[in-house]
C-alpha cells in the first residue's frame, strides 16, 4: 500500500501537465481520487502473467528472476505517460488473444508456405500481439502496428529489448482523425489497402456510435481490395442491453451485442460500398468490473468481421 500511495502522490504531482497533454490527445481526465476510487491501479502481479513471462525470456533473452522486476519497471514508465486502467492492471502484457480462433485463424494464414499476408494491430500499446506473432514464427516484417500515443510505442522496444531485430512497421496515428483533407491521418496512409488481417481489443468501445462508423471506415481502407478473404477480429466490453454509456468525464460510448454490431457494419457497408458479416461471442471471465462498476449488463466479447 505505501508503495501504491508514493506512485499516486508522483502521479498527483504531475496532473496539471497530464491534464494537458490529455486534452491535446483526446484523452479523459484522471484525478487522483479517481484513480484512487476506481481501483485502477494493483500492486501485485495477476495471475496470468505466466504466458508473458515466457515470452519475455524466449524473444527478449531476458533472465527468469530478472522478468518480475522489468515488467514493474516498464509498467510504471507507461503509468507516468498515462494511467490508463489497462496499464494499472497489467492487461497491457495479457496474451488471452492466442485463445480466439480467429487469432489461430489469422496465424496460419501468415505462416502458410509463401504467404505474403500482413498484419495490423490497432491500438497496439507496447506490441504485445505483434511480439507474440514473431515469436510464433511470423515474419515480423509483415507486421504492423499503430497507436495514438507514440510513447507507448517506443516503451515496447525496451519492453521487449529488441529494437534492432524486430522488423514491424509501428506508426503513431489517430484512426479518427480526418485530416485536412477529410481523408484522415496522413500518417495511417502508409497502411491503405496493404492489410489481410486487422486486430482490434479494447479499441471500439471507448468511443460513441458515430466515432466508430468512422474508425471501421478507416479500417476497410486499410484492407488489400483484392483479398476476399480478409478480417478484423478482436474482443471488448459488450452488453446485453446496447447502447450509449457514460465514460470516463462524461465521454460517451457506445456498447454492442451481436444485433447492433452487425447494424453497425451494415451502416460501414452502406457508406463504403462494401458488404461485411459479423460474428460475436462472448468470453467468460472473471474480473469484469476492475474499476468498480455494477453494471450487471455488462460482458465480454470477441468479435470477428468478414466479407458477405
Amino acid at each position: 500500500m505505501h508503495k501504491l500511495l508514493v506512485r499516486l502522490r508522483r502521479y498527483s504531482h504531475c496532473a496539471m501537465a497530464a491534464e494537458e497533454i490529455n486534452k491535446a490527445n483526446k484523452q479523459p481526465n484522471r484525478s487522483l481520487d479517481y484513480i484512487l476510487k476506481g481501483k485502477v491501479y494493483i500492486e501485485e502481479l495477476p495471475p496470468d502473467i505466466e504466458p508473458i513471462r515466457r515470452l519475455l525470456e524466449k524473444h527478449s533473452g531476458i533472465r527468469a528472476r530478472d522478468v518480475d522486476e522489468h515488467i514493474y519497471q516498464i509498467r510504471e514508465r507507461l503509468w507516468d505517460i498515462y494511467p490508463y486502467v489497462c496499464i494499472g492492471h497489467f492487461r497491457f502484457l495479457s496474451l488471452k488473444f492466442t485463445l480466439d480462433p480467429r487469432y489461430q485463424l489469422a496465424l496460419s494464414r501468415l505462416l502458410a508456405p509463401k504467404s505474403e499476408a500482413t498484419f495490423l494491430d490497432v491500438a497496439c500499446c507496447v506490441g504485445q500481439v505483434l511480439r507474440q506473432l514473431a515469436v510464433d514464427g511470423v515474419d515480423s516484417g509483415r507486421l504492423y502496428g499503430t497507436d495514438l500515443e507514440p510513447r507507448f510505442l517506443d516503451a515496447g522496444y525496451d519492453l521487449f529489448k529488441d529494437r534492432d531485430k524486430f522488423k514491424a512497421t509501428l506508426i503513431a496515428g489517430d484512426m479518427l482523425d480526418q485530416g485536412k483533407t477529410g481523408d484522415g491521418d496522413e500518417r495511417l496512409k502508409v497502411l491503405d489497402g496493404k492489410m489481410t488481417v486487422i486486430h482490434a481489443t479494447s479499441f471500439f468501445h471507448l468511443f460513441t456510435w458515430e466515432n466508430q462508423v468512422r474508425a471501421a471506415r478507416r479500417m476497410i481502407r486499410f484492407l488489400d481490395p483484392n483479398d476476399p478473404e480478409v478480417m478484423i477480429f478482436g474482443r471488448q466490453v459488450g452488453t446485453t442491453t446496447p447502447g450509449d454509456r457514460e465514460g470516463a468525464g462524461g465521454s460517451k460510448r457506445f456498447l454492442h451485442n451481436a444485433r447492433s454490431w452487425q447494424e453497425l457494419w451494415d451502416e460501414v457497408s452502406k457508406s463504403t460500398g462494401t458488404a461485411w458479416r459479423t460474428e460475436v461471442n462472448e468470453i467468460q471471465e472473471p474480473g469484469m468490473h476492475p474499476d468498480g462498476n455494477t453494471d450487471g449488463s455488462l460482458r465480454r466479447i470477441r468479435f470477428g468481421v468478414f466479407r458477405a
